[in-house]
């Protein structure tokens, strides 16, 4: 009864409470129309302590010897991933941080995720090199698909010189 009634209260507190209320939010406008991450000072997001708290605790989730890729991929699913990615835009390098190892993690533990992903940070890399030409966490992204071994060393010196 006791693990029927954990795993209700994981399972609530995940799909519930910490990430949709929590984390997966519209990141502010620039207040640096310009801004560029490799050069400005970051905006860093007032609300890091809690950010930080509900990121441990996700990461720790993922990293757990319990976890269970089958009860995960009920609340962490394609739309959770997108949402995600999303975050890498934010101004604060901590987020970005974490945002990078919890991706790794998804990527690592949820087999059926991996050609999504990759997918989707095609999508905004294209998105960056052929429309907006700003996004901050494209060094993150070209690192998560570098330590991956997803990119051959001439696809990532081409992505690295067209964001360059």
């Amino acid at each position: 009864f006791l693990d029927y009634k954990a795993h209700q209260i994981i399972r609530r507190t995940i799909n519930e409470w910490v990430w949709p209320v929590n984390i997966f939010r519209t990141l502010p406008p620039s207040e640096n129309p310009e801004f560029d991450p490799e050069e400005d000072e970051p905006t860093l997001e007032a609300s890091w302590p809690h950010l930080q708290l509900v990121y441990e605790f996700f990461l720790r989730f993922l990293e757990s010897p319990d976890f269970q890729p089958s009860m995960a991929k009920r609340y962490v699913d394609q739309k959770f991933v997108l949402q995600l990615l999303e975050l890498f835009d934010s101004e604060d390098p901590r987020e970005r941080e974490y945002l990078k190892t919890i991706l790794h993690r998804v990527y690592g533990k949820l087999l059926g995720l991996r050609a999504y992903i990759r997918k989707q940070i095609n999508n905004i890399f294209l998105r960056f090199i052929y429309e907006t030409e700003h996004f901050n966490g494209v060094a993150e992204l070209l690192e998560i698909l570098g330590s991956l071994k997803l990119l051959s060393a001439f696809y990532l010196c081409f992505y690295c010189f067209l964001v360059i």
